[in-house]
């Protein structure tokens, strides 16, 4: 064994290390309130990397480099305004983008996200006390839920986006607190990137172990 470890201490010494940081961009987490349903429920584990978006210094919050781009659809953690607590939120628009949103409808520079309305009978799964709304739709390739002519937000006037800029929303719409409310956010806000959800209670009629993110 001596003479293996001699042999091999270079590799055992990569292991170790990868092994010691591993944990400081692997993260999981459970949400602290329901804006992200149907897509995530309350006792979900979510599983984000945190090397997805900046390289920093293990354990620490000092960006070394830039690693990845956000993309819209990701569903990122980020310190949000006037939030104590990071949350979960998905990217809808990017930098240099112009967002508004009519009737629960976003538009993107002028352009609807594609949307296929979905049998909200078949999200019966979802707890009541998510409070998702009576609509439930596909859009442009994720779920987000809705009440037609409720919610606070549901129309929002033209916003633009600057370098380095986003627009958060959560897909339960009708019970997000999201740009919307606060304006874009920006990417050094950010602090990982959920890259697989654990789902628990039955997904009906759905896929129901890994959430697609980009």
């Amino acid at each position: 064994m001596l003479h293996w470890l001699k042999r091999h201490w270079r590799m055992v010494l990569m292991v170790g290390a990868a092994l010691a940081v591993l944990p400081s961009y692997l993260w999981p987490y459970s949400l602290s309130g329901a804006s992200a349903a149907p897509s995530i429920l309350l006792r979900d584990t979510i599983i984000v990397n945190r090397a997805a978006y900046d390289f920093r210094l293990p354990y620490s919050h000092i960006a070394l480099f830039h690693t990845g781009t956000p993309h819209r659809e990701d569903i990122v953690l980020a310190y949000l305004p006037a939030v104590v607590r990071p949350a979960f939120k998905r990217i809808v628009g990017l930098p240099g983008e112009t967002i508004e949103l009519r009737e629960n409808r976003v538009i993107v520079d002028g352009r609807p996200l594609p949307v296929e309305p979905l049998d909200s009978a078949g999200f019966a799964w979802v707890p009541a006390g998510h409070r998702i709304g009576s609509t439930v739709v596909m859009e442009d390739g994720h779920w987000a839920a809705y009440t037609p002519g409720k919610g606070q937000y549901r129309n929002c006037p033209p916003v633009h986006l600057g370098p380095g800029e986003y627009y958060l929303m959560g897909d339960n719409r009708d019970n997000s607190f999201d740009s919307r409310a606060f304006g874009p956010v920006s990417r050094d806000r950010f602090v990982a990137k959920t890259i697989a959800v654990l789902p628990t209670g039955p997904r009906i009629g759905h896929p129901h172990v890994w959430l697609r993110a980009r």
